[in-house]
């Protein structure tokens, strides 16, 4: 059976997009990856004479997103056709960036005429990979010629690569790009992302936790770059399919629903290997009470801080700290925490941090709630 990822690639303006997704479809073939791009829609539809100014903003905004959903699901198609064994659908933009540039309320009319709102759309591809503008870091390289429709002077560009990179945080896998180095080194971290995501050579999860003091909510709140997300999980043990997690993530109507086996290598790296399931599975699976090893629900934020992605859990039962993870590509690399974040120490090796190991520990605080499954 085919495996197929979607990856989206978004940004700022003159951030790379375009080369990088030639870029990648090269790279890609040495690994025997085949990758289905879906083109930026945008560009097209002005060079073609529709416009914001011409159409108006709502009507050419709602068109922009129906012709990138429509080239999304024919590219899904092609790719449950194909006979490859791995297929990459790589999105020149997501469908959230389109928020940047309209009101709440006018998204979610155009975006629910199709069934989709801004949460379902962060759980729709398997990454977010985000190219920061050259207008960040890059200031020399930033120009305009190189799109006839681009318009925006280097601060606006960088707003605007802000805007769009705080719309896409909580999405389950996002990544920033910066400038760092030259373009042929943001271009070569941009492809060992990808290849994290494919899981090529192998489907690695090199995962950091830290024990950290409670903290500040409503500051976490307050950052553009940050947005809470409810979580519950379950650890089981079943005679068909061994010991693995089922993860409900969100609320309501628009939560996602995950089963995740881990293979530890070491006390760092895991590989790791995750499915969608629906949400009567997950249920089936919470009643199974005598498979039912541990199950916890937390508050986790997500929170973009210097280019690093971190997950930071409040749980009910601590009211004096919470955790911290950052997931990384390799054991060398070097990292930066939030300075608002108060450290008590690095928790990785420690067993008793686990969340397998809360679920345990507090399984009778929430067994209660399984009766609302």
């Amino acid at each position: 059976m085919t495996e197929i990822t979607k990856i989206a690639l978004t940004g700022g303006p003159c951030a790379g997009k375009t080369t990088a997704v030639s870029y990648i479809r090269e790279q890609l073939a040495a690994h025997g990856v085949q990758v289905i791009a879906v083109p930026e829609q945008a560009t097209a539809l002005m060079e073609s004479g529709k416009t914001p100014e011409s159409m108006g903003s709502y009507a050419f905004h709602s068109l922009l997103f129906q012709n990138q959903l429509e080239e999304e699901e024919k590219a899904l198609q092609s790719a449950k056709e194909s006979t490859a064994k791995k297929v990459l659908i790589l999105c020149d933009r997501g469908l959230l960036d389109s928020r940047a540039y309209v009101s709440g309320e006018e998204f979610a009319r155009y975006a629910g005429e199709h069934g989709l709102n801004e949460a379902r759309i962060r759980n729709r591809y398997d990454a977010v990979l985000h190219m920061v503008t050259a207008a960040d870091g890059a200031e020399t390289y930033y120009t305009t010629d190189s799109n006839g429709v681009r318009g925006e002077d280097p601060e606006q560009a960088r707003a605007l690569d802000n805007r769009i990179l705080s719309l896409w945080v909580g999405t389950q896998h996002l990544r920033v790009v910066d400038n760092r180095g030259d373009f042929a080194d943001k271009l070569e971290r941009l492809l060992n992302e990808v290849l994290g995501v494919l899981g090529v050579p192998e489907p690695l999860e090199i995962e950091l936790k830290f024990l950290i003091a409670y903290p500040d909510i409503n500051l976490l709140q307050s950052l553009p770059t940050c947005r809470r997300i409810p979580i519950t999980q379950a650890y089981l043990t079943t005679p068909e399919d061994g010991q693995f997690r089922v993860r409900k993530r969100g609320e309501g109507a628009d939560a996602l629903y995950i089963k995740t086996v881990k293979h530890k290598i070491n006390d760092m790296k895991r590989i790791e290997i995750e499915d969608y399931i629906t949400e009567d599975e997950y249920q089936a699976y919470l009643n199974r009470r005598d498979c039912l090893q541990g199950i916890l629900s937390k508050d986790r934020y997500c929170l973009v801080w210097h280019g690093e992605y971190f997950e930071l859990d409040v749980y009910p039962f601590w009211a004096d700290k919470a955790t911290l993870e950052l997931e990384l590509l390799s054991e060398r690399q070097p990292y930066e925490l939030p300075d608002f974040l108060h450290l008590i120490r690095d928790v990785t090796f420690d067993k008793k941090y686990r969340n397998k190991q809360l679920a345990s520990i507090f399984k009778n605080l929430f067994m209660s709630e399984l009766n609302n499954f």
